[in-house]
């Protein structure tokens, strides 16, 4: 991924927290009929490994679990954060081109497959993590176990040890510090959540510089 220097988050754990908040992740793998692309959640254990480790599943029928194991190449996983248009003319002057202000982590590394008891456990933790927020959200033990057991074959558990972590916050820090900031103005006045997320995060990663061709 282009990454220019400013745009690297101030702080590595706040990419780590983006990749908490924002689980849906698109899973990548090469291989001889060309690329392998599935949309799945990752959950990131960072008590694991030296960047921590990604647990997923797929279905069995899915070509990308063969695809997946078969690889000799890295494993790519693309998390998104917040996003949004910028139009020129949201800047004071109206003098820069309309681009995109966005967040993205990409994650590299092997994966190996999980026995059916860790991926049953993993489960489990990913439900607890979506069901979690929901009023009166729905646990596993609402039904017999044996209704979990029995459709574990139709899905294979994986782990992703992250060898190669980056992330990407182009959110004006290579712009005059004015406009980047009338940016973020303008997001926090949207009632929508991850707008408003945007506009903190523009404010705290150009936070203590000067503007770019300012004093």
């Amino acid at each position: 991924m282009f990454i220019r220097s400013c745009w690297k988050p101030q702080s590595v754990e706040t990419a780590y927290s983006l990749v908490d908040e924002h689980p849906w992740a698109l899973l990548v793998n090469g291989s001889d009929e060309g690329p392998f692309a599935t949309n799945l959640p990752l959950l990131l254990d960072r008590s694991r490994g030296e960047h921590g480790v990604l647990l997923g599943h797929l279905a069995r029928a899915n070509d990308h679990a063969r695809a997946l194991f078969a690889s000799t190449a890295p494993t790519l996983a693309i998390f998104h954060g917040p996003a949004s248009y910028v139009t020129a003319s949201w800047y004071p002057e109206r003098q820069m081109p309309s681009t995109f202000y966005y967040t993205a982590i990409h994650c590299y590394g092997r994966v190996r497959e999980q026995s059916e008891a860790d991926l049953e456990r993993t489960l489990a933790i990913l439900n607890d993590r979506m069901e979690g927020p929901i009023p009166d959200g729905w646990r596993m033990d609402e039904i017999p176990h044996s209704e979990i057991t029995r459709r574990l074959p139709a899905i294979v558990g994986f782990e992703l040890e992250i060898d190669r972590f980056e992330a990407k916050y182009k959110l004006g820090q290579d712009e005059p510090l004015r406009d980047a900031l009338a940016v973020a103005d303008h997001l926090a006045e949207s009632v929508d959540p991850a707008l408003a997320a945007l506009a903190a995060m523009i404010r705290r990663e150009n936070a203590g510089r000067a503007g770019v061709g300012e004093a």
